[in-house]
């Protein structure tokens, strides 16, 4: 059977193709071309990998939507020129912007789809500050896609939780695979208090409160703060420039390099903003960064509120703290509280198992093939005894 992956990303960049490239790993077996959309070609060309096109607009995007719903007046034929490049026995399509549409011009053509859902697209349509306006759009079409695909994969135990119960459809959660934590032989400057952190930085705010408390535990032990900045975030951009001999920073690194520099950190930073625009998003969705964080088994700062899938996770598995307050007095003791505290490897080994292990890669490749993947066993919340 051929299969066909449809991103509207390349598969070199982002949290979502790493996660897609380290599902086919295990899924080599399989006939599967990725074709994706982009600004160009992939530097490294793989035969597998085809490029098919740049990205469409915003105008384009609205347009083929607003066609799909009569919602207002608008074209399909970008869409449908895509498809028309795509040959495949089954479909397998990341539902995220344009492959939302890609997606219901499948399902318009009645062929058979495989639905992976990395982001919500209410909760990231709901942050934008052009796409909000036209949710309406997403109402009418994207209920309509989950409940025609044969099957429909999600990125979070929470975001399963909630389309099974919002939308009626049996899905299933897919993280990023680890097959095992590597093996790790590395070093702490003893004259540092070091602090980790990758990617996206959604709030400045949070973070340099986080920073400033930082600032006090390195002095009372008359060490010097240093913060491990691996990837980019326009939001940490403006924190680096006023502090620059604080941040080390790489750039973007494979995860091979990040673990090891991340494994001689005394804390390990992830957030998710509070309020009511970031409430479906930190609810939904996980980051990718958890995975890597998990591998270097250092103890893991969630800077988020409770309700978050990231809160959830960290705090149960007892690989880090939960923390939702943003007063740098109550954030220094949390510091000081996780510092404290032991973190053995066995946690870090039972979350990755639960979570990035190989029990959910059984259950994509099921769907896949058109095979029984319910039943299989499925990680969930724990409670925070």
């Amino acid at each position: 059977m051929r299969i066909a992956l449809f991103t509207p990303y390349s598969p070199e960049i982002g949290g979502g193709s790493a996660q897609l490239r380290s599902h086919l790993r295990d899924l080599a077996d399989l006939d599967i071309r990725w074709y994706y959309l982009a600004s160009g070609p992939t530097a490294v060309r793989k035969e597998k990998w085809k490029w098919i096109g740049e990205r469409l607009s915003f105008r384009e995007l609205i347009s083929d939507l607003s066609a799909r719903t009569g919602f207002l007046r608008g074209s399909r034929s970008r869409v449908r020129e895509i498809v028309r490049q795509i040959d495949a026995d089954l479909f397998w399509v990341v539902g995220h912007y344009e492959g939302i549409s890609v997606a219901a011009e499948l399902c318009d053509q009645g062929k058979p789809v495989h639905l992976t859902i990395h982001d919500d697209p209410f909760g990231t349509w709901r942050r934008s500050e052009r796409y909000r306006w036209f949710q309406p759009l997403l109402r009418r079409t994207f209920p309509g896609i989950l409940r025609r695909a044969r099957s429909v994969d999600v990125t979070s135990w929470g975001m399963r939780n909630l389309y099974r119960e919002k939308y009626g459809i049996p899905c299933f959660s897919v993280y990023l695979h680890v097959p095992e934590l590597p093996a790790l032989n590395v070093s702490k400057n003893p004259a540092e208090f070091t602090v980790g952190h990758i990617g996206t930085l959604y709030q400045p705010e949070p973070f340099r409160r986080f920073l400033e408390a930082c600032k006090r535990t390195a002095a009372e032990e008359n060490h010097r703060l240093r913060v491990v900045r691996i990837g980019c975030s326009p939001e940490l951009d403006e924190l680096v420039a006023a502090n620059p001999a604080m941040f080390t920073s790489y750039g973007d690194l494979d995860e091979s390099s990040a673990i090891p520099l991340l494994a001689a950190c005394d804390l390990q930073y992830a957030m998710y903003p509070a309020g009511r625009k970031y409430e479906l998003f930190r609810r939904t969705s996980l980051p990718i960064k958890l995975s890597t964080y998990v591998q270097a088994r250092r103890p893991i700062f969630a800077h988020s509120p409770q309700d978050s899938g990231l809160a959830r996770i960290v705090g149960p598995a007892k690989v880090g703290a939960v923390f939702s307050s943003e007063d740098e007095s109550e954030i220094y003791r949390s510091i000081r509280e996780t510092l404290l505290r032991s973190y053995p490897w066995q946690a870090f080994e039972t979350l990755r198992q639960e979570l990035m292990g190989p029990g959910q890669i059984e259950q994509l490749k099921a769907a896949l093939l058109g095979g029984q993947w319910r039943g299989l066993p499925e990680g969930d919340f724990r409670s925070n005894d």
